[in-house]
């Protein structure tokens, strides 16, 4: 039985209940606004944020290995749903609910695959500095998109800078108590994110009630208007195929942007001592998009908000996120009209606080300031964003990430570990992508004819490409090989090179 069960749940202890119940009243405090802010994001109206939710956060809660990590909408999957679907839905709103839960739908397959083949070491192979950018970017565009909804103005169309002119263009027709009230959500949830309160909720709560008191629709403040209930409402979305084939270079975008998601769930783990299954975690979240796309929502991934709000109050388990998953259904239930009076306003301003974020000025002067290729790098990839878009700024950060990667392994440094005789030793494994460089970098610094001894400790095999390499050095040098793997002289035998390996008892004389 303790093998179906999840580990926490089979090692749950009694200590951990008050705390796993004062996490999951505060981590619904959190996501309730989020889902109906992240929504918006995605172009959707509030109650998908509410219908997607449940089924995130309990497949996570029973698949997931981390203790903390929440899954539910975030601003970077929300806005790449909206990128991919907008196109694609033509104004049709029925149309556009239908592709954001069959992206979730297509994420979820994406997410399970990617974790049966383990790879969930793709967290490891994105640079910092070019997520940092690329989110950077991100957090501007949606900053730029959420104008026009908290100033009263006419939304605006294209990527960042059209968007932008849009809104300086027309910033004479700005609704003055649009304006307003954009501007007191603003300043509420920074006083109160230094309070005890919720922010969000708080500020929710407020605007509801002030918008219902003066009825600020009224006089010309838009709301979100009446809501009908938002349970899940299970259905299968039917897409075509070339409906299909436009979504699923997203549906791998989002394999990229929950290396995030995998980066908070580490961190937590290494702080509480404790380890995670990062592929185990890609199906999980695999498994929480397939349930989101069925209850017509759109993508999920993890938080780092509301994972952190689960954390910092205590949580020791995903009873929090279970005890969260209940409370948003009942929230869905019975109070989902109690957001007909909300000001689209607040909503921009919610969105717009939470993005900031992401504007990591700080992060951006340290990478400046300890290496300059970072900053180059986390500067391609906003610049990236802000100019292609969401959809191709996220291929160019992976394309940017991909490039740093081939370009370190596929130069490793050729160390002198001694001047005479000649002894090299090569800083990482030989294989086919660094073989020419390699042997460039030994014939650099021996002249032909030179007695080489080449360490080899850092390759655990070796393939064509490289004992050809080695074979075209020792027609030049005098090569000799040592620390050799037993892989690795397994081959150089097969391929004719066993005599030159020497051991140190050799070299010695």
């Amino acid at each position: 039985m303790r093998r179906v069960l999840p580990a926490w749940l089979a090692g749950y202890q009694r200590a951990w209940l008050r705390p796993d119940v004062v996490a999951g009243l505060v981590v619904w405090s959190v996501v309730v606004p989020q889902c109906v802010a992240y929504a918006q994001i995605a172009g959707l109206p509030p109650q998908a944020g509410l219908m997607a939710a449940p089924g995130a956060l309990i497949a996570y809660a029973f698949l997931g290995t981390s203790r903390s990590l929440v899954v539910s909408a975030t601003t970077a999957t929300s806005a790449l749903s909206a990128a991919v679907v907008g196109p694609l839905a033509g104004g049709d709103v029925a149309k556009f609910a239908v592709l954001s839960a069959a992206l979730a739908l297509l994420t979820g397959v994406v997410l399970l695959v990617g974790g049966f083949l383990r790879l969930g070491v793709i967290s490891d192979f994105v640079s910092v500095p070019v997520m940092t950018g690329f989110l950077f970017g991100l957090g501007l565009t949606i900053i730029v998109g959420q104008f026009p909804k908290a100033m009263g103005l006419k939304d605006g169309t294209g990527n960042f800078f059209p968007r932008l002119w849009d809104v300086v263009s027309s910033i004479g027709d700005a609704h003055a108590l649009t304006v307003l009230v954009g501007a007191c959500s603003v300043l509420a949830l920074v006083a109160l994110a230094r309070t005890p309160v919720p922010a969000t909720l708080g500020v929710l709560v407020i605007s509801i009630a002030v918008s219902a008191v003066f009825d600020l629709s009224a006089h010309g403040v838009d709301v979100i208007g009446k809501i009908p209930s938002a349970l899940p409402d299970p259905a299968w979305p039917s897409i075509t195929g070339d409906e299909f084939t436009t979504l699923l270079p997203a549906a791998f975008g989002v394999l990229i942007l929950s290396t995030e998601a995998v980066g908070v769930a580490r961190s937590l783990a290494t702080i509480h001592g404790y380890r995670v299954d990062p592929n185990r975690d890609l199906s999980a979240m695999g498994a929480s998009n397939v349930l989101a796309g069925l209850s017509s929502g759109f993508v999920q991934s993890g938080g780092a908000s509301q994972t952190a709000a689960a954390d910092r109050a205590g949580g020791q388990s995903q009873l929090a996120t279970l005890i969260t998953a209940a409370l948003v259904l009942l929230t869905g239930a019975f109070l989902a009209p109690v957001f007909k009076d909300l000001p689209q306003a607040t909503l921009a301003a919610i969105v717009i606080v939470a993005v900031t974020s992401f504007l990591r000025v700080g992060e951006l002067r340290r990478f400046a300031r300890v290496r300059r290729s970072a900053i180059v790098l986390a500067l391609l990839a906003l610049l990236g964003v802000l100019t292609l878009g969401v959809l191709s700024g996220l291929i160019v950060t992976a394309a940017i990430s991909l490039v740093v990667v081939i370009q370190h392994i596929s130069r490793p440094p050729v160390v002198v570990l001694e001047q005479d005789p000649l002894v090299l030793r090569v800083e990482g494994g030989l294989f086919y992508a660094n073989a020419v460089s390699v042997k460039d970098h030994v014939l650099a610094l021996a002249p032909p004819g030179t007695t080489i001894t080449l360490n080899l400790s850092s390759s655990y095999d070796l393939d064509v490409e490289s004992l050809d390499m080695l074979g075209e050095l020792a027609a030049v040098v005098d090569l000799r090989l040592t620390r050799v793997r037993p892989r690795a002289a397994e081959m150089l035998a097969r391929a004719g090179l066993a005599d030159r390996v020497v051991h140190e008892r050799q070299l010695l004389r």
